[in-house]
């Protein structure tokens, strides 16, 4: 079956001809389908508080929270310098920081875009 014999259907915000089974389109990078009425994008991943805060308070001194957070140079640093146990009161200062956060500036801050497209 070739390309061209797949149905195609109109982007929701450039209005160009793409396949109907793309979640993004290629030109604009909109989503399309039930994703683009919602209101979501759905390349962004948005970690989980809870989950970071106890990473935090029960593995801060190998940096784990930072890795699952995404930054992997900060916690690199609290890895090495595990020995000294400094990283262990500044992963339980990071325990307290983010428990004391709102939800909405964890999202904002932590969110993730995502590169890959799935169909």
């Amino acid at each position: 079956m070739k390309s061209s014999d797949y149905p195609l259907s109109l982007c929701v915000e450039c209005n160009e001809k793409i396949n109907h089974n793309l979640l993004i389109c290629p030109q604009c990078h909109a989503a399309q389908g039930l994703e683009a009425l919602a209101g979501i994008d759905p390349n962004i991943r948005i970690k989980n508080q809870k989950l970071a805060f106890w990473f935090s308070v029960l593995f801060g001194f190998f940096g784990l929270h930072k890795f699952y957070l995404g930054q992997y140079l900060k916690g690199s640093l609290y890895l090495v310098f595990s020995w000294t146990l400094v990283p262990m009161f500044v992963g339980w200062f990071d325990a307290f920081r983010t428990m004391k956060m709102s939800p909405f500036s964890f999202a904002q801050r932590y969110r993730r875009k995502v590169t890959h497209q799935y169909i």
